[in-house]
This record gives structure tokens, C-alpha cells and sequence, in this order.
């Protein structure tokens, strides 16, 4: 990404994890606790092809930020940073939250991605709130990676050398406006499936 820093790279893997993990949400929150009727992630067409797709976008741009994620971490604690790794920041609440938060919600993500591919009827049967809870996850990792990505476009006692200003994500004054695009976006998506998938319901009951 000519011009554009790790950083905001970073952070757009993350966001675009985000809108894909709304999208997989709604869809998942249609069949489950809405119809309440989990054969219809399979039964119901749009809905299969939208929760498979966007599940599979989310968990490829997951693993592409944990990656980064791991490695500017374990960077920062061996080198304490330098040109290549972020600081280490341990007094940094922004940080702490981000980073000590991320664990917990790496396992649960993980976790429920591998129910998904090696256990569904187990995910299905006895866990359908996994769902639910690692959309929460999806939230406060990008929440507080974008937060304190922002952060860290101004100077910051434990930051002195701010990342450049974003080039493709909204400027600081918008951060706001920034956090919410993935929820907005996804929102539409998954509403947009969530018409089509009714519409197909409505039609299957109309045959019956």
C-alpha cells in the first residue's frame, strides 16, 4: 500500500474483518434467534451462500491481523521497539486494553472458527452463542485497535514518533465516523441479505 503505514494497513484488515463479521452476525442472528430455525444456515440459499462467504472473508482477515498483531507484539516486548517494531507501551491504557483484551477475544474467535469447520453440530446444538459472542470480540478488537491506532497518529509521551496521518482512512477529526463505517456497512449488507432471505422463506411457504 504505496504512502500508507503498517499501521493503517493494519487497521484496515481490521475493519474490513469487522464489516464481514457484522454481515456473518445478522445472518447468523436471522436463522438462530430470529426464525429460530438453524437449519435454514443451510436451508435457506442466501443465507448460506452469506454466512459461508463473509464468515470465510472474516476468518481470513482475523488470522492475517493476528498475525501482524502477534508479531508487532512480540516485537515490541524483545526489541522494545525500533524501525521495525511499534513501542512497547505499558503504561499506556489505550495499549493495555487493546492488547490484554485481544487474548481473551483471540481465543473465543478462534475457538468458535474451529467449531465451524471440524464440530458444526456441536457449534450448532449446544453453542449457537458463540455467535453472538464473537461478533462482541470482532467489536472490541477493531474498536480498540482502531482507537488506539488514532492515538498514535498524534504524539503521545509513550508514542513520540507519531505513525503518519492516515491516507486512506478518515482523518483524526472522523475517527468516530471511522470506528462506525464497519458496523454501518455490514449493517446494510446484512439487511440486504436478510430481505432476500424472507422473501425465499415467503416463497417456500406459499408452495406448501
Amino acid at each position: 500500500m504505496p504512502g500508507s503505514s503498517i499501521a493503517e494497513f493494519n487497521t484496515i484488515i481490521t475493519m474490513l474483518g469487522m464489516l464481514c463479521a457484522t454481515v456473518q452476525f445478522i445472518t447468523g442472528f436471522y436463522a438462530f434467534f430470529y426464525k429460530k430455525k438453524k437449519f435454514l444456515i443451510k436451508g435457506n440459499d442466501m443465507i448460506f451462500r452469506a454466512h459461508r462467504g463473509f464468515g470465510g472473508m472474516a476468518t481470513a482477515f482475523y488470522i492475517l491481523g493476528l498475525f501482524a498483531g502477534l508479531s508487532g507484539f512480540l516485537g515490541s516486548v524483545i526489541f522494545f521497539g525500533n524501525e521495525t517494531f511499534p513501542p512497547f507501551e505499558p503504561t499506556s491504557p489505550s495499549y493495555l486494553i487493546h492488547v490484554i483484551g485481544s487474548f481473551p477475544t483471540m481465543v473465543i474467535i478462534l475457538f468458535k472458527t474451529f467449531l465451524s469447520y471440524f464440530h458444526k453440530k456441536t457449534l450448532y446444538r449446544r453453542m449457537k452463542y458463540l455467535g453472538p459472542a464473537t461478533f462482541v470480540s470482532w467489536a472490541f478488537t477493531w474498536i480498540t485497535s482502531a482507537i488506539s491506532y488514532y492515538l498514535r497518529t498524534q504524539s503521545l509521551p509513550t508514542h513520540p514518533h507519531p505513525h503518519p496521518a492516515p491516507l486512506y482512512l478518515l482523518p483524526f477529526q472522523f475517527a468516530w465516523l471511522q470506528i462506525l463505517i464497519p458496523f454501518i456497512f455490514g449493517a446494510i449488507f446484512g439487511l440486504l441479505i436478510w430481505r432476500k432471505a424472507e422473501k425465499i422463506e415467503k416463497k417456500k411457504e406459499e408452495k406448501k
